[in-house]
């Protein structure tokens, strides 16, 4: 069972949230897929990526997460061992004053993977508007 938000409206009570499983062959993964809205006023205290089947493409797997346009400001291209199969979790402070959707996006060279794929957590705080 992937934990979902008990109530994002509550002002400064920290909560972790279930975003999405990325997988190395959904459609459009390259460029970013979309894995849940974050509504507005939230702050991400940490992002969590659970490799779940260790991604195997023949040279490199880059894995990253988050809302700006480079969709790596949550996790980033050095933040996760994509082939190997355990937890990464990274501190961060993400300030979202609007609503944002959250992606994830794989890259990879060499040999095309055939295996790959991840349960993305975020931990949450809700802000004042």
């Amino acid at each position: 069972m992937n934990p979902m938000p008990m109530d994002l409206g509550v002002c400064g009570v920290e909560q972790m949230l279930y975003a999405g499983t990325v997988k190395y062959n959904d459609t459009g993964v390259a460029t970013g897929i979309k894995l849940c809205d974050l509504p507005a006023n939230i702050i991400v205290t940490r992002a969590v990526a659970v490799i779940t089947t260790a991604f195997n493409a023949g040279t490199t797997n880059v894995l990253t997460v988050g809302a700006n346009d480079g969709i790596d400001d949550l996790l980033g291209s050095s933040d996760i061992t994509e082939d190997t199969a355990a937890a990464y979790s990274k501190q961060t402070f993400a300030k979202y004053t609007e609503k944002k959707a959250i992606k994830a996006k794989f890259t990879q060279t060499g040999t095309a993977a055939t295996a790959g794929a991840a349960d993305i957590y975020l931990f949450v705080v809700r802000i004042p508007e």
